[in-house]
């Protein structure tokens, strides 16, 4: 599976969460509560998993570190149909 799966299952919420063991890249629904147990997908790993919150502290990837260069469009797809 890629990344793509998971957004297709609307997985879109990019965040890192950090620890004293192992770091974490996740895409999450936008509407997760990072305050409890949830579910994500791991970009290293390329599957689902369970994380327990109480081991993380999580931060939202803002669009301008976004990873791998992906790039986000400014543009809807209104006007770039233009």
């Amino acid at each position: 599976m890629t990344d793509n799966v998971a957004t297709l299952a609307g997985f879109t919420r990019e965040i890192f969460g950090t620890s004293d063991g192992p770091d974490l890249h996740l895409l999450v629904h936008p509407e997760t509560d990072l305050d409890d147990r949830f579910r994500a997908w791991c970009c290293d790993e390329q599957e689902f998993i369970r994380v327990n919150v109480w081991l993380f502290i999580f931060e939202d990837v803002e669009e301008s570190k976004a990873p791998r260069g992906w790039e986000f469009a400014d543009t809807s797809i209104e006007e770039a149909s233009k």
